[in-house]
């Protein structure tokens, strides 16, 4: 790009993070609200960056010359990406930028919902979806002892402890998560994909969580395993922004698509698209200021997380069997507060359930979204123990906790 040309014109959703690298580029940032992006406001854009409130199609993108579509989420599907290509438009996303978030909502509510103690002693988790969430999340719960069970049919090779079944099989743990992508394409098509067909195969004593797309599956599923009992912990939810207030009343942890929302996550989101964004504008390294530093999330300090409260009475005869319970639930407190020390969930679902409750509709939802607190993540953690502890440094490392000493 000549230094006598115009900056690239560049609208940019404004719930879209401006990183360090990005407002480091010779572009002009135009931000306009997701909702509010219109043909007439991509006129003389030459880029686009975006997100899954938008849907970029023919209708959006028939009078405009852009040169690159760039979506920061992990789920494409609000991108007819076919057009883009028609229009040789170059196109990126940026998914796994928020996997390790997901991750930590999974945990959040597996909490939550008191299955750490179970997760620990290997309960069975059902992944559906085993990209890069449901891959990074896997991991997570084999380190942490779980056995995991994924169902992908895009995907035939897993890692260590890690088993691929049908998806009947994985709909019938004990704990289910969904981390599928969205779409309608044959042979695997995943919009609706549990329905009042599938939902027999879910426990009825399941914990069932969908932190990944909310057309994986339908309202009136959802009620139905409601009804039988089935905790459930909804993220993402069926017709999104407009859900169900019924549905809402019923599950036990309730979010306002915000799983994947956290201070790296969103500085990710970003900053995936911007080599590809570079390439399609043409523009070189020189003219690139290089006097960029990355933005360092606030490393959070928990401390003494091996002093833990021993019961007072213990139900067991045998020393050994009461060492072992104690060192249990030691293990299992030191999770649980690393765990708690980055997630809000029940804040969140209290606060979700206040606003939305006073206003159900859309936009209850979206402004719920666009103004959530980011949080940090497990991985932020820097936490000190008061004794050498090599079970504690295990299984809080497995956890994802990026600084044990």
């Amino acid at each position: 790009m000549s230094k006598t040309q115009p900056r690239p014109k560049v609208v940019i959703d404004s719930a879209i993070r401006v990183t360090p690298r990005l407002s480091a580029l010779p572009i002009e940032l135009v931000p306009i609200a997701g909702g509010d992006v219109s043909a007439a406001s991509l006129e003389n854009a030459d880029a686009l960056l975006t997100r899954t409130v938008t849907r970029v199609d023919a209708t959006l993108l028939e009078s405009a010359h852009l040169r690159f579509v760039g979506t920061a989420s992990s789920g494409v599907d609000h991108i007819d990406t076919h057009y883009l290509k028609y229009r040789n438009i170059h196109f990126a996303d940026a998914k796994g930028c928020n996997a390790a978030a997901v991750g930590d909502y999974v945990l959040a509510a597996i909490a939550s919902c008191h299955r750490l103690p179970a997760l620990l002693a290997g309960e069975i988790v059902g992944l559906v979806g085993y990209g890069h969430v449901g891959h990074a999340l896997a991991a997570r719960l084999v380190a942490l002892g779980a056995r995991v069970m994924v169902y992908d049919p895009f995907v035939h090779n897993v890692t260590a402890g890690v088993e691929h079944v049908c998806l009947e099989d994985a709909l019938g743990c004990p704990i289910v998560s969904l981390h599928a992508s969205l779409h309608g394409d044959y042979p695997h098509p995943s919009q609706n994909l549990i329905d009042s067909t599938r939902v027999g195969c879910i426990r009825d004593d399941a914990l069932f969580i969908n932190a990944g797309r909310g057309g994986l599956v339908t309202t009136g599923a959802l009620l139905d395993l409601a009804s039988r009992g089935v905790t459930l912990v909804i993220d993402t939810w069926p017709g999104e922004p407009k859900i169900s207030a019924e549905l809402v009343s019923k599950v036990a942890l309730a979010t306002p698509h915000i799983a994947g929302y956290s201070t790296n996550a969103k500085i990710n989101a970003t900053d995936y698209l911007i080599d590809s964004l570079v390439s399609a504008l043409g523009i070189s390294e020189s003219e690139v200021r290089a006097d960029v530093t990355d933005e360092v999330p606030m490393v959070l300090d928990v401390s003494g997380l091996s002093r833990v409260d021993t019961p007072a009475r213990v139900d067991t005869p045998a020393r050994g069997d009461t060492l072992a319970q104690i060192d249990a639930l030691t293990k299992l407190n030191a999770l649980d507060k690393a765990i708690s020390a980055v997630s809000c969930i029940v804040e969140d679902d209290a606060h979700f359930r206040r606003v939305w409750q006073s206003a159900p509709v859309s936009q209850t939802f979206e402004s719920l979204r666009e103004h959530y607190r980011l949080r940090h993540q497990i991985s932020d953690l820097r936490v000190t123990l008061s004794e050498p502890r090599p079970d504690l440094v295990q299984i809080l490392t497995a956890a994802g906790v990026g600084h044990v000493h």
